[in-house]
């Protein structure tokens, strides 16, 4: 017993590696099922014929007429070959098998190997409908037929005395303690708490559609069911190939664990030859069991997210120990053993220490996952930090209070000379009563990578981008107008006509220049990291400003030293097809090789992944806006939105090229400006008498949300992950658990997180929630559309007028820009916002101060609502909790008024300016030395 217990705690690293998150989970091989089960079952058969061979070899044959001693040191481990004795005392031979039922068997475990791995494939598939695993259960099977193939195991040699149970106690202790029966009970221990901690950990699922319109929500679990019979077939075929001796090894089986878990193979096979099937199986089990139950109970342990039952698993624990202790002790009571070394029942001290130590764990594991009640709602602190982070923003971005104070503030902020013409500009802004004078963080971030090519390169790159694509149009400004450089599809006139009017406004002061303007929603340039970082890391150095010397303006002959398209060579090469899915090849290249989003894929998109909501949250809800799209961490959304599924029309590429963007997704390196749709006022925020903008208090208490299913190009089932469509499907479906956040009984002050049906949830909930697609399907492929058409209902078309009546209305963007996020936030309503894209504006607006964020997950939307709405008032629930509408109309007004201050149609062609001018220099031949300056007398007075 003493080797077999030290075997444990050497399985259970690996098993925990193997079975855990990273190598299991976020594998890339799962890309490919069918490839990978391939190559796994080649690989482990190589190995085991290896090591066949190498146990053949080491073998010492004995002559057939000679007795065989068995030694002492088999007391501890298994012998070299099971010779059962029969209670006559004859040894006892196992019946041969012919050359064609072997071949029978064989050709049966074949098919059923082949059919299990179809069945996988399958599930594979629509994993995101499977449910939890009846797999855990293998092991009890197995032990069920090993006591079936083997009824008589009680072995008594010849020598030894009868003592065959005389009581039903007796009955009892032998069929726990001793023959062939002795795996039962701690193979049925460690089934149940394995699939109680697989229930525990599965039910907080993503919000990734398992459609119920069709067959796949109940076709899956069938298929997994099928799956485990197969299982059953193949598990019993190879162990009673082995047992009855066909094999000259010791026993040994493989585990086949639903196609994923064949890693574990080799390492069983050698833990089998030394202790036996049973033995190998359960060691192997137990330590991938203890390792799951640890990953449980380690989860969910900050801000007590997700929810999961803490006494649960501590009892799933406590069972999986008393099984592993069971197994130990009794097995070493095995068949062809006449003495055990270790006494089947411990001592009384030992008994006692064993239950007191296990007892204390169980309780110091409920201690340290309960931990401290929450009794502050974590929206209470991120409102209060977006107040001081607010005050703060705004305190920096409008310190100046004149130009000379603007040109100090930009040379401490920037460590340059502002460029030529920043004295109009500055006018300019004051002339708008631009309140933003100081803080143009965006720009800087945008130009960042081009500033280590010098100006001819960022010219010739711009001409050949213009060249190239037809998706790209150019603006051309020559001595102080804006016009198109060439003819515009119709469908995309607005673009360059709304970029051309605004340009105009301030042309007269901008250098000769093109510019290269992305005509689709989608951004366009994902630069890979090390590509990337080179450009960061070499920016071009400026020299210390000194303000004695006279302002320098843009060269005077820079149109000539701007390329024609004529002699530009094209290069069909330059841009490519971004073929979907485009999170490993765009969306994530710019991320760290050491990053989740690189080394990791999670193909299981049934799970929530917690891991990569942590950065960005303080337990469901969103406390880092900026960060919460950022790629790096967060390798799951590659399955949450269109623009990394299937987007729309995207020509990209991996070069580092200057293309002016509407908006773009974190790890894109495309130049944002001010929308043109939003410029021309294509969506404005009105109100007339039919449909007016009441109070807040005055409007209805709705979650209101109409849209179209545009987000991107649904194909093979890609429109199951997208934000809208899940949005849509998330408030709408009746069958599903989902987590939200409640005072824990009466009159209670400490709130945690339960999960409650979405049936429940919308019947207590105080806001009522309403959202749909208008129109019909679009921007689909055969198949894909029939099926939205049956998951969703789809309505008429709804105005933007008519979004006024409700209290809060949600902005999920789509392609690209929302055209209605701006719209929204100056109506009277509470703007929820879920979003991939980052537009100009961002930083100036600021989470939980002017509008709600809403993680791409939407894990947090009951939670949010249920906190500013309330939820069981009317109904007098046990969980009631007052809904605070005060700060919902706090965050309303809050939200209108500071967008009415930033986000107008001045402040648009305020920061298109600077963005403009800012540029100009960068592909000025005299960048390092052109940039606006102040007489010396003027600018120390302003530091004063």
């Amino acid at each position: 017993m003493e080797r077999k217990a030290l075997i444990f705690p050497w399985c259970v690293p690996p098993s925990g590696y193997l079975s855990t998150a990273p190598p299991v989970d976020y594998s890339f091989a799962f890309d490919k099922p069918l490839h990978t089960v391939g190559v796994v079952l080649l690989l482990t058969g190589l190995a085991v014929v290896a090591i066949e061979a190498w146990g053949r070899g080491a073998a010492q044959p004995q002559p057939p007429t000679r007795y065989i001693a068995i030694p002492l040191g088999h007391g501890h481990s298994r012998p070299p070959a099971e010779e059962i004795w029969t209670e006559a005392g004859v040894l006892g031979r196992r019946r041969a098998w012919s050359v064609k039922a072997v071949g029978a068997l064989l050709a049966v475990l074949l098919f059923a190997i082949c059919g299990r791995i179809g069945i996988f494939y399958r599930v594979m598939k629509d994993i995101e409908c499977s449910g939890p695993s009846a797999l855990t259960f293998l092991p009890l099977v197995l032990a069920l037929y090993h006591s079936l193939r083997h009824p008589s195991q009680r072995q008594y040699p010849a020598w030894s005395a009868d003592s065959r149970p005389r009581t039903i106690l007796d009955r009892v202790f032998n069929f726990v303690y001793d023959g062939s029966t002795r795996y039962i009970v701690p193979a049925l221990l460690l089934s149940i708490s394995s699939f109680l901690v697989l229930v525990k950990t599965s039910t907080l699922r993503s919000t990734y559609i398992c459609p119920i319109a069709n067959s796949t929500a109940a076709t899956i679990p069938t298929l997994q069911f099928f799956g485990f019979l197969i299982d059953c077939v193949v598990f019993q075929a190879v162990y009673r190939l082995v047992d009855d001796g066909i094999s000259p090894a010791d026993d040994w089986t493989i585990y086949l664990q639903d196609g994923t878990s064949n890693h574990l193979l080799v390492g069983l096979t050698l833990i089998a030859r030394l202790y036996g099937v049973m033995s190998a199986v359960l060691l192997v089990a137990f330590s991938s069991a203890y390792i799951g139950v640890l990953r449980a109970l380690g989860t969910g342990v900050s801000y007590s997210f997700p929810p999961k039952s803490t006494v649960g698993l501590a009892l799933c624990l406590t069972l999986l120990t008393i099984a592993l202790i069971l197994h130990l002790v009794t097995d070493t009571n095995i068949e062809t053993r006449i003495r055990t070394t270790v006494p089947v029942r411990l001592g009384r001290n030992q008994t006692a220490a064993f239950v007191v130590l296990l007892i204390a764990f169980s309780i110091g594991v409920v201690i340290y996952r309960l931990g401290p009640p929450t009794s502050e709602h974590p929206i209470v602190t991120l409102i209060e930090t977006a107040d001081v982070q607010h005050d703060t923003w705004a305190s920096q971005a409008q310190r100046s209070r004149s130009l000379a104070e603007a040109v100090v503030h930009y040379r401490q902020r920037y460590k340059r000379d502002p460029p030529p013409n920043f004295d109009k500009w500055y006018e300019f802004a004051v002339s708008r009563n631009s309140i933003v004078i100081d803080d143009f963080d965006n720009i800087e971030e945008d130009l960042a990578p081009f500033s280590s090519f010098n100006p001819d390169d960022l010219r010739l790159r711009t001409m050949t981008v213009l060249a190239t694509n037809t998706d790209v149009s150019g603006i051309r400004i020559r001595e102080g107008k804006a016009e198109p450089m060439s003819d515009v599809p119709e469908e995309h006139h607005w673009v360059i006509e709304g970029a051309v009017t605004m340009i105009q406004q301030f042309a007269e002061f901008l250098p000769d220049m093109d510019l290269a303007m992305n005509l689709h929603d989608e951004c366009r340039v994902a630069v890979p990291y090390d590509h990337l970082q080179d450009a960061l890391k070499n920016p071009q150095p400026y020299p210390t400003p000194e303000p004695s010397k006279p302002t320098q303006d843009f060269s005077a002959d820079r149109a000539k030293r701007w390329p024609s398209l004529e002699d530009v060579r094209t290069d069909p090469q330059f841009f490519e097809d971004a073929r979907p899915p485009t999170f490993q090849t765009y969306g994530s290249v710019a991320c760290s090789p050491k990053s989740r989003a690189r080394q990791e894929r999670h193909w299981h998109t049934r799970t929530f992944c917690s891991k990569c909501t942590e950065p960005h949250s303080m337990g469901a809800f969103v406390s880092n806006w900026t960060l919460s799209a950022d790629p790096c961490h967060q390798p799951d959304i590659a399955n949450l939105h269109g623009m990394h599924l299937s987007p729309s029309t995207m020509m990209g590429t991996h070069d580092v090229v200057p293309i002016f963007s509407q908006s773009r997704a974190p790890g894109y390196i495309d130049i944002r400006y001010p929308s043109p749709w939003s410029y021309l006022g294509n969506t404005k925020y009105e109100f007339d008498e039919k449909f007016p903008d009441p109070h807040f208090a005055d409007k209805e208490d709705v979650l209101f949300w109409r849209g179209n299913t545009t987000e991107g190009v649904t194909s093979v089932g890609t429109w199951k992950g997208m934000l809208r469509q899940r949005l849509v499907h998330l408030v709408n479906n009746q069958t599903l658990r989902h987590p939200i956040m409640l005072p824990k009984g009466d009159h209670s002050d400490n709130l945690e997180y339960v999960m409650k049906r979405t049936t429940d949830i919308k019947k207590y909930l105080a806001t009522k929630i309403d959202a749909g697609f208008v129109d019909k399907v679009v921007s689909c492929v055969g198949q894909d559309c029939r099926d939205q058409k049956k998951e969703f209902w789809f309505g008429d078309d709804t105005g933007l007028k008519q979004h006024w009546r409700y209290r809060y209305l949600f902005d999920a963007d789509g392609p690209g820009f929302s055209p209605h996020f701006v719209p929204f936030l100056q109506s009277n309503s509470v703007v929820f916002k879920a979003a991939l894209f980052r537009e100009w504006y961002e930083g100036r607006l600021t989470a939980w101060k002017h509008f709600v964020p809403v993680d791409l997950r939407l894990h947090d939307l009951f939670s949010t609502l249920a906190y500013f709405g309330g939820y069981g008032v009317e109904d007098r629930n046990k969980r009631m909790m007052e809904g605070k509408i005060k700060q919902a109309e706090k965050i309303a007004r809050d939200g209108k008024v500071w967008t009415e201050k930033v986000l107008r149609k001045e402040d648009m062609e305020v920061y298109m300016f600077r963005l403009l001018l800012e540029w100009g220099r960068l592909t000025d031949d005299k960048r390092t030395e052109v940039g606006f300056r102040m007489g010396r007398g003027r600018e120390e007075r302003s530091e004063l």
